[in-house]
């Protein structure tokens, strides 16, 4: 009997254990293993994403057309979603983004133009730090430190000569696992915190065929965008509002530069604050070059959209400053239900096992008598 008592409290460690290491935002599979989602009305492609998909995942084409997954297959790495309706995106004031576009495309800059130079600061960081572009960097990724920090470089030097202060931490937060998130989460809270800004971008790069995100802007090479709004996080409206203004512009200002915008299952630490972004900076199979292109547009649509007073009804001041969360784990209280859960449901194995099957409703009837009684003196 003893050795069952010690084998039941091992199995509920070790549940426990696995609950508390397995929780992530998403979790990566092989290269080359990746989700296809088709209209579940006519079979066609709409998109592939090498993120987790889940069902109650949305998207939003490049023509503005929202779908909503309605069936997952993990096995074979498909899904399917529903047309859900046709989206505006938020209305540009033509006046306000002609000045800030004549300014931008004649070396003036923001910082002559928009007053607030304390908001107009943006922190960059890259959760999987490993990502590379196989045709440049020679492999898909690199724990050393991917081709991604390059992207993330020029994406900052974008900001800066379009007259925002932006600031890269380069912390590598490999391996390129479920717990990813909550090391970078560290690396958000540090530059909210050191630098008083409370506008974050987390850099990636995809993981599917080259074709999906190939571009040509301007006459140059370039790759597409993709915009990723985590639903699980409290700041889930204000963020997919500002990934709205972002596309809005984008659109107007470099039409095809934006791919579209997923809404995947996870937090992606944008639970920090209500103007935090993740972008898909093209994808592994075709050059670094193409990601490094599009950065700079998109450091471009990103300042118009949230410094530049583009919207007529000047919604970019509706958001009140952000206060950075504790380094936790968003969604965190799921865990510890489940957690609590598992350990409850051990408990009544742990009794089942020590007592016998005679003896172990007495000893839940008696725990519960106990438990209410506690309750009762917490009231009072």
């Amino acid at each position: 009997m003893k050795n069952k008592k010690i084998i039941c409290l091992l199995s509920m460690i070790l549940i426990a254990m696995s609950l508390q290491l397995s929780y992530g935002d998403d979790w990566y599979h092989d290269y080359g293993d990746y989700y296809k989602v088709f209209n579940v009305k006519n079979g066609d492609k709409l998109f592939d994403t090498a993120r987790e998909v889940t069902k109650g995942d949305q998207y939003l084409s490049e023509d503005n057309k929202m779908y909503k997954v309605v069936r997952v297959n993990e096995t074979s790495k498909t899904a399917y979603a529903e047309f859900i309706e046709d989206v505006t995106l938020p209305e540009i004031n033509e006046v306000a983004y002609e000045e800030i576009v004549f300014a931008l495309r004649n070396n003036i800059g923001l910082e002559n133009l928009v007053a607030n130079e304390e908001d107009r600061k943006v922190g960059i960081y890259c959760s999987h730090s490993a990502e590379s572009y196989v045709p440049t960097d020679g492999t898909e990724s690199e724990e050393g430190g991917g081709g991604i920090l390059k992207v993330a470089e020029s994406l900052q030097k974008g900001f800066q000569n379009n007259g925002v202060k932006a600031i890269f931490d380069n912390t590598n937060h490999v391996p390129h696992d479920a717990g990813a998130y909550k090391r970078s989460r560290r690396t958000a809270v540090q530059l909210m915190r050191d630098n008083g800004l409370n506008t974050l971008v987390d850099v990636h790069r995809d993981a599917v065929p080259a074709e999906a995100y190939l571009a040509d802007i301007n006459g140059e090479p370039a790759s597409k965008v993709r915009l990723v709004v985590g639903r699980r996080n409290q700041n889930f409206k204000a963020n997919e509002e500002m990934a709205w203004k972002v596309k809005s512009v984008a659109d107007k200002m470099y039409p095809g530069l934006i791919k579209d915008i997923f809404y995947a299952g996870g937090g992606y630490n944008q639970d920090l604050t209500p103007k935090a972004m993740l972008l898909e900076m093209g994808t592994y199979e075709h050059t670094r070059e193409r990601a490094e292109k599009s950065s700079q547009y998109i450091s471009e649509a990103i300042a118009t959209a949230l410094f530049g007073g583009t919207f007529k009804d000047n919604q970019e001041g509706d958001t009140e400053q952000a206060k950075p969360q504790q380094e936790s784990n968003a969604g965190s209280g799921t865990g510890i239900a489940a957690l609590l859960a598992v350990i409850g449901g051990g408990g009544i194995l742990f009794l089942f096992l020590s007592s016998g099957g005679k003896e172990w409703k007495s000893k839940i009837s008696n725990f519960k008598d106990e438990f209410k009684s506690f309750l009762g003196r917490r009231k009072k």
